[in-house]
This record gives structure tokens, sequence and C-alpha cells, in this order.
């Protein structure tokens, strides 16, 4: 009996491959997931840009130097195609040591494009950036009126 693949699933594993590598400061497993391309780009939060793997690589040590960034995904949307998935996420970024609990969380939108490459998916680019204060708000609102249980 054929194996039927669930191909686009991939994509979201490689986005909860990436928050992992983050959240254990590993530049080398955090590239792995990078297409072997120089088009490749990475927008911080902070509005920073990194262009290509050698930028994105020495930006992610240096990262790494000062904090560990731990992720949750709060909610997310996901368009696909043969060859490309473009995954957006609300997320809740923190900086610190591994312990959640002493940091303080910043709201994000983060969106993500992967391309099948090889076999696998791989980031083209990756775009975060702040929520703003009344789309905090809102968010928050939101997350309390769900009915599970999200509060």
């Amino acid at each position: 009996m054929p194996r039927f693949v669930r191909l686009f699933d991939a994509a979201s594993e490689t986005i909860a491959a990436f928050y992992d590598a983050l959240r254990m400061g590993q530049t080398d497993r955090a590239m792995a997931l990078w297409a072997n391309e120089d088009f490749v780009s990475y927008i911080r939060p902070d509005g920073t840009r990194w262009d290509g793997l050698e930028q994105i690589r020495n930006g992610l040590t240096t990262q790494f130097a000062e904090s560990v960034v731990l992720i949750d995904s709060l909610g997310t949307t996901e368009y696909d195609t043969v060859g490309t998935v473009v995954h957006t996420a609300t997320e809740a970024m923190r900086a610190g040591n591994s312990d959640a609990s002493r940091t303080t969380a910043q709201l994000i939108h983060t969106t993500y494009v992967l391309v099948h490459e090889q076999g696998d998916w791989r980031f083209a680019h990756i775009h975060s950036s702040p929520l703003p204060p009344q789309a905090v708000e809102q968010f928050s609102v939101t997350m309390h009126a769900r009915s599970d249980g999200l509060h």
C-alpha cells in the first residue's frame, strides 16, 4: 500500500524545529533549516535585517551569546502551494534563559516563507514585527473569550 506524505505538515515541523533551536541557542541547528541560497532574509522584531546565510548565522551567534530566544505560537494561519508555504503566526517572544517565568513576553506577528528544497521545507524569509499596543489589547480580549480555555 502506498504511503501518503502530508507535505505541508512538514513545513510546520520546520517552524517547530526553529523554535527549539532558538530555545536551545543552537546556531548550527537553526541554520540547517534555511534554504541554501543567498537570497534568504530574516527581519527581526526590532527591525534588524539580516540578508544571506552568513549574516543570519552571525546574527544568531551574537544573539545566542547574549541569551536564548523563547517563542510560543499563539495563533497561526497558513497558505500553501506545491512549492511554497506562507505561515503567519502571532507569537509570544521572550529573550533570556530557559526559565520563561522570569522573562517578559513581547507579542509579535511573524511571517514565515518556506520553500520546498531537496525534499525538505526550508526558510526563504522570516519577517517579525511587534504588535502595536491596540493590537495587543485586542488580542488579549480575543484570547480571554476563547472557548478552548486559553486565558
